[in-house]
């Protein structure tokens, strides 16, 4: 757990505050709603592995609250049972709401994005590794994410969206076969921006 709260924080750090002060980056950060909410998941996603059940139940109680905290104050929920991979960033906050599906490595979450079910879907969507979900975009159903992605803003992605593209629309679709600066940060291929 602690490795990976590690990882998300230095994610953060090296994407949206590389050019801030020492207290920015490891003080302030601490104190940012997608950051707390990070912190939070990652904790309830530890607790479900504790064994056995009644230790598992009292590490919870802390968990059942905090996440409260986070579903009022903040405006994001994210179940436990979510998969996700290390360097997971919310950048900002409210209206975030992902479901219980898998999410690869170095994935950043706007405001107002949506990761969830269809009705008559079977799963939720897999997303793969350094994906950008811009503000207000949507990602529906069973559909399949790949690596190196960006959702641009407000884009409702119902359709799998293969690797090195960009998307972009109302439904989503692809603007880009082409890596753009933004995948390749998020690859950590690009520290030019």
């Amino acid at each position: 757990m602690f490795d990976l709260i590690s990882a998300d924080l230095k994610f953060k750090q090296d994407w949206f505050l590389s050019q801030k002060s020492w207290f920015v980056k490891n003080i302030r950060i601490l104190l940012e709603p997608g950051t707390i909410a990070s912190i939070v998941y990652r904790y309830g996603n530890w607790t479900r592995t504790v064994s056995p059940n009644l230790l598992r139940l009292l590490v919870r109680i802390p968990y059942i609250f905090a996440k409260a905290v986070v579903v009022t104050a903040f405006g994001i929920y994210i179940p436990s049972k979510a998969r996700i991979g290390k360097g997971f960033t919310i950048h900002n906050f409210s209206g975030i709401f992902i479901s219980e599906g898998e999410m690869g490595e170095n994935v950043i979450v706007f405001q107002g994005v949506t990761i969830g079910h269809l009705r008559g879907q079977p799963e939720p969507p897999k997303i793969g590794n350094n994906v950008l979900i811009a503000a207000g975009a949507k990602v529906l159903g069973s559909v399949t994410i790949g690596n190196n992605v960006v959702i641009g803003a407000n884009s409702v992605v119902i359709n799998d969206v293969p690797d090195n593209c960009t998307v972009m629309g109302n439904p989503a679709r692809i603007i880009s076969r082409e890596t753009n600066w933004m995948s390749e940060k998020l690859a950590g291929k690009d520290d030019n921006y």
